[in-house]
């Protein structure tokens, strides 16, 4: 994998160079100017194909294609000749995640002595293992609804048409389901997310709702073959209940797994300052595969983690190394509830009381545009925000970070606004906030692809993820290389400063 990957990268990175700037922004630094030239289109498009393409399969931690991203971003890291700042000389922090979901193989559905084993439940929390009695409801593409009337109270229900109906599972669940089994075709690839145990208790609860599933048709069939619904004289349209009870079984079954935030670090070069350090991070994990369909996650946040490697490359660039030293950072489970740079708070490879700021890129490669996701107040025309960036946080604790940003931002010149502080809980330098780390948010706003299959690499905008790299390569040498960090000027709750 690595070597084909490898290869691609190869050939992407030695195409066409780009150095250009939004217009009206100064040339780079001459000090810095190396590592700035480094970050190009061609580099930051060559990295987020592969985290976002079929490889990755949408990064969902815990899933397969989240470690394939993590191996990636650990040999980029390697590549660069940063030191490893995970557990036993690895980039590799893991976290011991609860894994949960229906066992392998033990779906069942069984008629007298028949037993039929094609079928699953996505998502469950307990074993399910009851008898009773069935109804099969055959809808076409136009039905919206179930029969007025019609009750499932303790039945399950088979669905059966043109395609899944999650509106009619739904309501089958409402009309008193104890099961809902909707018939397709071919079975869905399924892949549960990761969960984490709350201090190593189960994950095992009681169902609350009627569990959801798939059977296939040729289970259907072999229902109808062996005669298991009746003929009712006047039954509703499409209504055929069972003439005997079913069994339905499915086991649930737990397992824990390891799931790694990506760690590495480039030494200061002072021999006082490089005690203390700057973060950088973005998180590396997306929604996965759910349901058997993928969901990319180019921008959220294939786009922050593709900064974090572009940056740490650029750093090598140079031939004079931050007085600070830096800690690079791609997080897990951030979609899960910042599971994985809480966990890094609470475990640090670094002393957190040495951390002078933390500068995290969550979604930096897409223009915002349209009102959703709690963006109704913010309704970007996309014409209008090619050169816009929505800067988070950074007045919070020092306003000196803030100052910083800005003056670093002459040599890149995005528009910055600052109308997002309602997501200043929502990404991962939160859990550095807590600790009352300056932090500064990079966040390109919500678009009508968040959190949806769209969200794919080919929709990005290639110059604004290049120059966002640019901008916090540029925030992270200037925190690295001032004598005093950011001065924490700002009173937070409970009197005093942090």
């Amino acid at each position: 994998m690595f070597v084909r990957t490898t290869t691609f990268l190869g050939a992407a990175l030695a195409s066409s160079v780009s150095f250009a700037q939004f217009r009206g922004a100064e040339p780079a630094p001459t000090d810095l100017k190396a590592g700035f030239d480094s970050i190009t289109e061609s580099y930051v498009k060559g990295i987020l194909k592969y985290l976002s393409g079929p490889e990755c399969e949408g990064r969902g931690s815990g899933q397969p294609g989240y470690q394939k991203a993590a191996d990636f971003v650990a040999a980029r890291f390697k590549e660069f000749g940063l030191k490893p700042m995970g557990d036993n000389g690895t980039y590799f922090q893991n976290i011991e995640f609860g894994k949960a979901g229906m066992a392998k193989n033990s779906f069942e559905l069984r008629y007298g002595s028949k037993s039929l084993k094609s079928g699953l439940f996505p998502t469950i929390s307990d074993d399910v293992n009851f008898d009773a009695p069935a109804v099969l409801f055959e809808f076409d593409k136009d039905t919206k609804d179930l029969p007025e009337g019609l009750d499932l109270t303790g039945k399950i229900a088979i669905l059966s048409g043109p395609a899944r109906n999650t509106r009619l599972e739904s309501a089958a669940s409402v009309a008193g389901a104890v099961a809902v089994l909707s018939v397709v075709d071919k079975m869905p690839k399924v892949v549960s997310n990761a969960r984490l145990n709350a201090k190593g208790t189960s994950l095992r609860r009681p169902l609350a709702v009627a569990p959801k599933g798939v059977i296939t048709s040729d289970v259907l069939e072999a229902l109808r073959g062996a005669n298991v619904f009746a003929k009712v004289a006047n039954a509703t349209p499409g209504v055929t209940p069972s003439a005997m009870s079913l069994h339905l079984g499915a086991k649930f079954e737990e397992q824990k797994v390891l799931v790694p935030n990506v760690v590495a670090a480039m030494e200061g070069s002072d021999p006082i300052l490089k005690d203390e350090w700057v973060g950088l991070g973005g998180h590396l994990d997306h929604l996965g595969i759910r349901n058997g369909v993928v969901y990319p996650g180019a921008d959220d946040d294939g786009s922050g983690s593709t900064s974090v490697i572009a940056i740490a490359r650029a750093m090598t660039k140079n031939p004079v190394k931050p007085r600070r030293s830096i800690l690079f950072m791609t997080f897990c489970g951030e979609e899960i509830g910042l599971v994985g740079s809480g966990y890094l708070a609470e475990h640090p490879p670094v002393p957190l009381n040495k951390m002078v700021a933390e500068l995290q890129m969550d979604m930096v490669g897409r223009d915002s545009y349209g009102a959703q996701n709690g963006d109704q107040n913010r309704i970007d025309i996309e014409s209008e925000n090619k050169d816009t960036i929505r800067l988070v946080g950074s007045k919070r604790i020092s306003t000196e970070l803030d100052k910083m940003i800005q003056d670093m931002n002459k040599f890149v010149n995005f528009r910055f606004k600052y109308d997002a502080e309602d997501v200043y809980t929502r990404s991962d330098h939160y859990n550095f906030a807590r600790k009352g780390i300056p932090i500064a948010f990079l966040f390109d706003g919500f678009t009508p692809s968040y959190h949806q299959p769209t969200d794919i690499w080919e929709t990005m905008d290639f110059f604004k993820l290049m120059n966002s790299a640019k901008l916090y390569y540029l925030c992270t040498n200037a925190v690295a290389n001032r004598t005093e960090p950011p001065k924490k000027d700002v009173p937070q709750a409970g009197g005093g400063r942090r």
